[in-house]
């Protein structure tokens, strides 16, 4: 067969393809501000070729009709993708920046099976009806969202939980659908606790001291030295094994080491344990 026994040539469009072509430009056309469709629409166009009679490539096309680079087209359509995977549990980006930080709260949901998918879905209802400040999927990490991900997981109907009106303890797959639920949703809420809990205390300690070892490794000699001394930061081949480096304080007179770190095969690491054997 030749291609003038074919019913198009190559590049052209059926008919029906040129309708549903046409129909996807009017979408981007019209609704540059909808990301969510103006995403869907661009995906249709790159997958199935529908630039094909006008242009070689879909970069050149969306040069050439939108005048954007692949790079921003590619951002639009994965903001239409996470949006469309998140419409299960009722979260609406409000525009492509916001869908690009709920990526984590996708790959979450993504892993779950579709009866989990819908405990998560009833939670984060629950969750969005008390009225939180901070939804659990919009912060960058979707810690909450992480928990109710775990919970859901590893409460198989056969691990043993408390009941939740008698306190027996019985396998979750002899509760009702609405026990099941609640000890979920108990799961939930403890394990959150404890997380906001962790955070809370970890927010209230002191910032850990930031030293460059080098600067301090020079101020150490000029504050602390006396024309007797030295310090030293030498690498020696251990035995048998890697160099290892060593940073210590000698007596220039007698060569007895007066103080010494552990040896390491970093140079940080050698000096910090040496500035912690002379500060006590």
């Amino acid at each position: 067969m030749t291609d003038l026994d074919l019913p198009f040539p190559d590049n052209s469009l059926a008919p029906h393809e040129e309708q549903r072509f046409q129909a996807l430009e009017q979408t981007v056309e019209g609704g540059l501000r909808d990301f969510q469709r103006t995403g869907q629409a661009l995906a249709e166009i790159r997958d199935n070729h529908l630039f094909r009679e006008t242009h070689a490539d879909f970069e050149t096309y969306l040069h050439d009709r939108w005048g954007f680079n692949l790079r921003q087209a590619d951002r639009i359509i994965d903001a239409a993708v996470v949006a469309r995977q998140l419409e299960p549990l009722g979260i609406q980006p409000r525009h492509e920046r916001q869908a690009s930080t709920f990526k984590p709260a996708v790959k979450i949901i993504g892993a779950l099976e579709p009866e989990q998918q819908r405990l998560i879905s009833r939670l984060v209802e629950e969750r969005r009806g008390a009225g939180s400040d901070v939804p659990p999927w919009e912060d960058a990490a979707a810690p909450e969202l992480k928990i109710m991900a775990n919970v859901v997981q590893k409460l198989t109907p056969e691990k043993t939980v408390y009941h939740p009106e008698s306190g027996d303890e019985v396998e979750l797959g002899t509760l009702s659908p609405a026990q099941r639920y609640e000890v979920v949703r108990e799961h939930v809420v403890q394990k959150a606790q404890a997380y906001h809990e962790k955070q809370a205390a970890r927010a209230q300690q002191p910032p850990r001291e930031r030293v460059n070892w080098a600067d301090w490794f020079i101020a150490y000699a000029a504050e602390h030295l006396d024309s007797e001394q030295q310090l030293e930061l030498v690498i020696e081949q251990g035995e048998g094994g890697p160099p290892r480096a060593v940073a210590r304080v000698m007596s220039k007179v007698t060569g007895e080491v007066l103080a010494q770190g552990e040896p390491s095969d970093d140079l940080k690491r050698a000096v910090m344990t040496l500035r912690g054997a002379v500060s006590g």
